[in-house]
């Protein structure tokens, strides 16, 4: 007896079939890759205030190098004030996390689908081959080994192209 989650994935076989061989496997993971990194870079550009992780993360470093600081000169004056501040600081570092993690919050469920959808139409089938062997991967690249080289090559231009991330830039 099939379950209705049978007959999705089942359609989806299917209807990805004619990408389940080389060259069209190799494009359409890129594609997949792409498309995934845009919408996660989406969701961060609209949940995330970067600014306020910046200043947060510059603020804790700062903060960071005056204690390194103080401890080498051995200032206990100075590692004292700082010390007062160790909990705003920890405050400041948890709430610029948890500013972060918003995108994972709302992307993990679709992506795991996503996943498990495509895990089904690819499985351990060859997607792409390399030129040349690659640690750990070889030269036959699976869906999963070709989608993080290819997730790899586009996540960070996708992110400058959308003006987040970490960088000062």
């Amino acid at each position: 007896m099939t379950t209705i989650i049978d007959d999705i994935v089942a359609f989806f076989v299917q209807a990805l079939s004619p990408y389940s061989q080389i060259p069209q496997s190799t494009l359409f993971t890129v594609g997949i890759a792409v498309l995934l990194g845009v919408m996660s870079a989406t969701a961060a550009k609209l949940l995330v205030n970067y600014d306020m992780v910046k200043n947060s993360m510059r603020e804790f470093q700062n903060w960071r190098k005056e204690m390194d600081k103080a401890k080498k000169a051995n200032d206990n004056q100075t590692l004292n004030k700082l010390m007062k501040k160790q909990q705003a600081m920890t405050k400041l570092q948890a709430r610029a996390s948890m500013e972060n993690m918003k995108v994972t919050a709302v992307t993990f469920v679709p992506f795991l689908l996503l996943w498990y959808l495509l895990n089904a139409v690819f499985g351990d089938h060859v997607v792409a081959i390399s030129p040349f062997p690659l640690p750990l991967a070889g030269s036959q690249l699976t869906f999963i080994s070709w989608y993080f080289l290819s997730s790899f090559a586009v996540n960070f231009p996708i992110m400058r192209l959308f003006g987040i991330g970490m960088s000062d830039n």
